[in-house]
């Protein structure tokens, strides 16, 4: 009889040494809707790259308690139904305890709404204003936005004399952003738009409407697109001989813009994040040191050079692991422990996330750069 009642212990006692192991072991879901396909692929497929190295290194060191994160990524396509319906499924059917994704502002905008009615931790990758102004309460990014990035342009702008602008976007959420945010922010720094016109991201001929800019006395020219919008419309450009100074937003600030322009690139200035040139930061400058490391890590991985994107998702990643580290997968007490990030040095900039600033991030973190020589040069 007492030999079969320690059989019994032994076998429940394995069971629940099992159970228990098991449980420990259940991974940390996390969404990720991305821009896989079409021609923004380079956006999301450095971003996925970026959060499948990241969440390696993580779990080959144990994970978070024991846990290890699991990616489940989609293609959102850059479709703002596409975005909607995979994060409903991430949501409903996954199960994911956060989303660290959604690669472009005009397929961002259409998902908070179902985040904030579930209640889940969402870091987007977007950089529309519009996606944490208003805050969201469960909605957090990492790009700069619009509203910095165009403050440290017309900035740069007005200190070359620069009075009179002409102003070209695109009909979408990213364009509609940097458009206001312009608009807004032209007469604080003595700045008019002369010139204000719009065009799609599927327009392949833009000479038409870039060719009225010459009947205006514009100075120079300011160009508010993303993908490939910001190359149709830099060759257009130089195709009709336009020879204002030509100011592309932040998301031409890639290797990818210069590789498909060329020479037609020479001179095309942007304000964008510290990333291209890192290496020429101060040493006193806290983020050379990990843009630097990131940009190594990366190509040791890939055999490739990654970009700014894939920078978005590794601020993301690391603020959200911070997170869990500190609060759990609770969604309630995760949300409230990514608000708290203080002092994260991030490619990004240095984030500080409270209930009234869902970006995190200031000015300071812009710089101005050119092209020239098939590479982006710090120039402010």
């Amino acid at each position: 009889m007492r030999k079969q009642v320690v059989i019994l212990l032994v076998i429940l006692l394995s069971v629940t040494l099992y159970t228990f192991s098991a449980h420990a072991a259940e991974p940390i879901r996390i969404g990720s809707p991305l821009l896989l396909s079409g021609t923004g692929a380079y956006v999301g497929g450095a971003e996925k790259d970026t959060l499948e190295m990241m969440a390696a290194d993580l779990n080959k060191a144990g994970g978070i308690n024991g846990r290890p994160i699991e990616f489940i990524f989609y293609d959102e396509e850059g479709k703002p139904d596409v975005a909607v319906s995979m994060v409903k499924r991430l949501i409903q059917k996954d199960k994911v305890s956060a989303i660290v994704g959604i690669s472009t502002s005009w397929t961002a905008l259409p998902i908070i709404p179902i985040v904030e009615k579930d209640e889940i931790p969402t870091i987007i990758l977007a950089a529309a204003i519009k996606i944490v102004d208003p805050v969201k309460k469960w909605v957090f990014k990492t790009p700069a936005d619009d509203r910095i990035v165009t403050s440290k342009l017309l900035s740069y702008m007005q200190s070359q004399g620069i009075k009179r602008i002409a102003l070209m976007s695109t009909q979408d959420g990213f364009g509609d952003g940097g458009r206001s945010e312009i608009t807004a922010q032209a007469p604080s720094f003595g700045i008019s738009i002369v010139f204000d016109d719009k065009y799609t991201m599927q327009d392949t001929d833009i000479t038409p409407t870039l060719s009225k800019i010459k009947k205006t006395d514009a100075q120079a020219v300011i160009n508010w697109s993303s993908q490939r919008a910001p190359i149709i419309l830099t060759m257009n450009y130089r195709q009709i001989g336009l020879d204002l100074p030509l100011y592309q937003s932040h998301a031409a600030f890639s290797k990818d813009f210069l590789d498909a322009t060329g020479k037609n690139s020479e001179g095309v200035k942007t304000a964008a994040m510290k990333f291209y040139g890192a290496e020429k930061l101060p040493d006193s400058d806290p983020q050379k040191k990990v843009i630097l490391g990131y940009q190594e890590a990366y190509k040791k991985k890939y055999g490739k050079e990654t970009n700014q994107f894939g920078g978005c998702a590794l601020d993301g990643f690391n603020i959200l692991v911070a997170a869990l580290k500190k609060a759990g997968d609770d969604k309630n007490k995760l949300r409230d422990a990514i608000e708290q990030t203080k002092g994260y040095v991030g490619i990004h900039g240095v984030f500080n996330y409270s209930p009234t600033d869902h970006g995190g991030i200031s000015k300071d973190s812009i710089l101005m750069y050119q092209a020239a020589g098939g590479t982006w040069n710090i120039i402010k």
